[in-house]
């Protein structure tokens, strides 16, 4: 089931992805290997050009805790503090992201996914609360299985943005950080709700160095992203071990989001606990404001 509600910001449009055999570097290894999702289809060329699909297996998944994809790390307690700008109206305002990989599992069409936790705040103010729930396949593919993402004024709770969990209703999971990315990856879809165009991926860069204000970096990759039909929306440069250091938004990007890495820590136990717990909350919060979707799934449950 989904749930998407008028707000001041755009949701993040989700949709599947397609592979040709052929250059199934992002996905898999080789056609017919582990990488295709169903193990059994080869995927095949879209001829909109708007991406490609892998087929959704729920057997092709591991724990999300074995955490095999540098690019996207899912290791429970990681946290990043990415910092910068975004437009508020016609005003550009001081924006900042906190993002937490918590140890909250939930089951989504029978596969673990583990609840990434996102804080945004503007001009000092917190403006978005949600999670996205992240899934790993067998060959280090990070998929996104689902989200909640709530909307704040003045520190209270205004409206629910996006709400969304598995297959349900019409909504397709995708692959939203491929484990290898080559300059000759074709297009892939992320994943995409009902009634909405998607999301896509595509590579821009490889192997590049880049500075940011926690450091500088090797081997990064850059990924332009954004909805099909308008994917100009922002690169982001994505570091092995880290995950995203940079954005810088592009001419379809609505509201300028601008920001870096500004630090990158692992919480103690009892911080870990707390961001896991600010998650819960989220989802018996999120039971009231998107009981359609939330109201008869099953909770979820700390790891450790």
């Amino acid at each position: 089931m989904s749930v998407n509600r008028a707000s001041s910001r755009p949701s993040r449009p989700l949709r599947w992805l397609t592979l040709p055999c052929v250059l199934v570097l992002a996905m898999a290894a080789a056609c017919g290997s582990s990488g295709q999702a169903s193990g059994e289809s080869s995927g095949t060329t879209d001829p909109s050009a708007e991406g490609t699909t892998v087929p959704f297996d729920a057997a092709n998944f591991v724990d999300p805790t074995t955490d095999t994809n540098p690019y996207h790390p899912l290791k429970p307690g990681l946290q990043w503090v990415r910092g910068g700008s975004t437009l508020v109206g016609d005003r550009e305002v001081p924006h900042e992201i906190i993002t937490t990989m918590t140890d909250v599992i939930r089951m989504i069409d029978g596969v673990p996914a583990i609840a990434m936790l996102d804080e945004s705040t503007d001009s000092g103010e917190v403006a978005q609360v949600g999670m996205d729930y992240l899934a790993l396949d067998k060959d280090g593919n990070v998929w996104i299985l689902g989200g909640y993402t709530e909307e704040y004024e003045g520190g209270e709770y205004t409206n629910t943005e996006s709400a969304w969990l598995g297959t349900a209703d019409g909504q397709s999971v995708g692959i939203l950080a491929p484990a290898e990315v080559e300059m000759t990856t074709p297009r892939w879809f992320i994943a995409a709700a009902p009634d909405e165009a998607g999301s896509i991926g595509e590579p821009v860069e490889i192997g590049i160095q880049e500075c940011v204000a926690f450091g500088c970096f090797e081997d990064v990759r850059v990924v332009m992203e954004g909805e099909v039909g308008a994917p100009d929306n922002e690169n982001k440069s994505y570091a092995p071990g880290v995950g995203v250091i940079n954005n810088v938004p592009l001419d379809a990007s609505l509201h300028k989001d601008r920001f870096e890495l500004l630090n990158f820590v692992e919480l103690s136990p009892d911080g870990l606990a707390e961001a896991s717990q600010t998650v819960l909350d989220l989802e018996a919060h999120a039971r009231e404001t998107a009981a359609e979707v939330f109201g008869s799934a099953p909770e979820s449950s700390r790891a450790t």
